[in-house]
């Protein structure tokens, strides 16, 4: 009837039958119809685009995403490897995919970009920060992520852990990065000011505030930063 609803459709592009099995699942959970892609954004027969599954390893599928996320800038597009291959999954990730995940969570990580988007909640925004194996062994600074929406962030490995906070301290400026580490605790090189890398809190002044704290997940051996949405910055 006019003025009905176009249906909705979940896009997949994947050979793999068990993957595709489960995002029709999910397909069911949404109230949409999955469909493999078959032709290029506009041309694409079925309903309303709600999301986009990518297998990796396909050729062209850096290109897909690509063009898809240029046409539907709204699109939830994940991408899934078999095998974690870095360079594929930053591609992936520079070609706008939302998230890039492996085989065994490609269904569960698209079902959680389209609710996000759906729902209108606000997803954090993930930064690649470096891979864990280049750290493993080093203690203290070991990588900075600049120029992000949030600032220079600083990555420090303690407690077998990386943790990201602010790389500038908010009493005067100074770059933490250069600061010594012990235990969990830098020390600002210029005044002394001492906090916590592993939550930002100030443990000595001059400065009054804190850092900002930025949760990080290893994921397939890489790392990455997860920041709040605009909105909730602080």
């Amino acid at each position: 009837m006019p003025g009905d609803p176009q249906p909705r459709a979940l896009l997949l592009r994947t050979r793999d039958e068990l993957v595709e099995r489960r995002a029709q699942k999910v397909a069911a959970r949404l109230g949409a119809q999955a469909l493999l892609v078959t032709a290029p954004p506009g041309q694409q027969a079925g309903g309303e685009p709600v999301g986009l599954l990518v297998e990796l390893e396909l050729e062209g599928a850096v290109e897909t995403i690509a063009v898809w996320r240029q046409a539907r800038p709204d699109l939830a597009i994940v991408g899934y490897l078999s095998t974690p291959e870095p360079q594929v999954w930053a591609a992936a990730e520079s070609a706008g995919a939302d998230g890039v995940t492996t085989r065994g969570r490609a269904d569960r990580e698209l079902e959680r970009v389209i609710t996000d988007r759906l729902s209108g909640a606000r997803a954090a925004r993930r930064l690649r920060a470096l891979d864990y194996r280049d750290v493993a062994g080093r203690l203290g600074f070991v990588g900075l992520l600049v120029d992000t929406p949030v600032g220079d962030i600083a990555l420090f490995h303690v407690g077998n852990a990386v943790h990201a906070v602010s790389a500038r301290c908010p009493h005067a400026g100074a770059d933490l990065c250069h600061g010594e580490v012990e235990g969990d605790v830098v020390t600002c090189p210029r005044h002394g000011s001492q906090f916590r890398v592993s939550d930002g809190e100030r443990v000595r002044g001059p400065a009054d505030l804190g850092l900002a704290s930025f949760a990080t997940v290893v994921e397939s051996g890489v790392v990455y930063v997860e920041l709040p949405d605009p909105a909730g910055e602080r």
